[in-house]
């Protein structure tokens, strides 16, 4: 309401494109192109099938904020299910829609009813998934698969301290980093930490830390407030990856074959660490209750079971395979909807409400015929068995009266 100033001198650089951030917690970011008057595409970890008009159903494609797999019981399946369909009603359930007097000026830029109606007019959805790591699900041809978009192959160069401490490590390095969202701990967690890292013989761990509490770290551990996290992975002396279940993390290490040990903290993080357990590229234990003991025997397990190496460096082979790298089809299919716009992309599936699309008026009809037909059948026999019961008295009486 206050940015006037900003956003006209954004519509002055005449951009072509814009991409937005698909969260749904910040979905009144769709207001800016709206109102600069270009075309968007969507970016996101997790978008709403029923709104996208997409055909995941719940029985096979588990919701990004529930640690399911793609094998789900009846339960699992039950409360999927419950699970997209919250999704799909959170925007309006829990009031993310800007204000009216906040949508009633930006109606002069262009008719809407909401910012989930802008969400749906995106040209493209660019889905930070890969079925590599991730499900394979079936894809509409306006949403991409672009896992794995920080992936990008070594340099083969580290800054010289970290490439001396990697190069005194006997048996290979233990690399620790929970990514933007944490690089201090608390002392309690920390300590059980450093107690397992410091009984790793011939292992040396670096680990992303800021040591605010003056924590006693062993020789054998480097801590330091940021890495070089991709570059690091590369490195052929790296054995384990132990992350807090970030996506792109995930794929980085994927790319470049290392098992992981995976401790969520929260959102989709939780979701990310099953699909370790699923796929077998490692382990997920709880950030918030574990022990040191638990921590080295399952760093020890990973490092010690080939087959835990052998799955993740198959799926390093598959990834690698891809005819484009993630960026590369990424650029390709932005580039075309510059070139060609959207239409040729989208499905008449997306131009129908919602229970057309569900076909919840065709079952309605066809649960409306079957029971019509049953009724009738109902009506039809106790008219038969009326009948008959009143030509069977009717044959006794006559029988008693001869």
């Amino acid at each position: 309401m206050h940015n006037d100033e900003i956003l006209d001198s954004m519509k002055a650089e005449r951009f072509d494109l814009a991409v937005v951030d698909g969260l749904v917690f910040v979905q009144c970011i769709y207001l800016i192109p709206h109102r600069l008057q270009v075309p968007w595409i969507t970016y996101g970890d997790a978008v709403d099938p029923l709104a996208l008009r997409l055909p995941w159903l719940p029985s096979f494609v588990p919701n990004a904020l529930l640690p399911y797999t793609e094998s789900m019981t009846f339960s699992q399946r039950l409360a999927n299910t419950a699970a997209v369909v919250a999704f799909s009603l959170a925007s309006t359930l829990v009031g993310l829609n800007p204000p009216p007097e906040v949508t009633e000026k930006y109606q002069k830029y262009g008719a809407f009813s909401s910012v989930d109606e802008l969400a749906s007019r995106s040209l493209l959805w660019l889905y930070s998934k890969d079925s590599v790591l991730d499900y394979p699900r079936p894809m509409m041809p306006n949403v991409v698969e672009v896992g794995g978009l920080t992936v990008r192959r070594a340099t083969g160069q580290l800054p010289s301290e970290i490439a001396d401490f990697i190069a005194g490590a006997e048996n290979g390095i233990v690399l620790m980093t929970f990514g933007s969202s944490a690089s201090s701990f608390p002392v309690v967690i920390a300590d059980k930490f450093l107690s397992a890292f410091r009984r790793l013989d011939g292992y040396r761990v670096i680990w992303r830390m800021r040591n605010t509490d003056g924590l006693a770290i062993p020789d054998n551990v480097m801590i330091a407030p940021w890495l070089p996290q991709n570059e690091i992975l590369a490195h052929s002396s790296v054995k384990l990856f132990i992350t807090h279940c970030g996506n792109n993390g995930q794929y980085e290490a994927v790319y470049h074959g290392v098992p992981m040990i995976g401790f969520p903290v929260g959102g989709d993080q939780v979701y990310n660490a099953k699909r370790l357990d699923h796929k077998g590229y490692g382990l997920s234990m709880d950030l918030y209750d574990f022990t040191a003991d638990q921590l080295q025997n399952n760093i020890h397990k990973v490092l010690e079971d080939r087959s835990y190496k052998e799955r993740i460096t198959k799926a390093s082979e598959i990834f690698r395979s891809h005819v484009q790298s993630p960026v590369e089809r990424a650029t390709f299919w932005i580039e075309q909807v510059c070139r060609f716009g959207g239409d040729h992309l989208r499905s008449a599936g997306n131009d129908l409400p919602l229970y057309s699309y569900l076909m919840l008026d065709v079952l309605a009809v066809c649960l409306v015929a079957i029971h019509a037909l049953v009724f009738l059948l109902l009506r039809l026999t106790t008219f038969v068995l009326r009948k008959c019961c009143r030509q069977k008295l009717t044959a006794e009486v006559t029988k008693k009266l001869n």
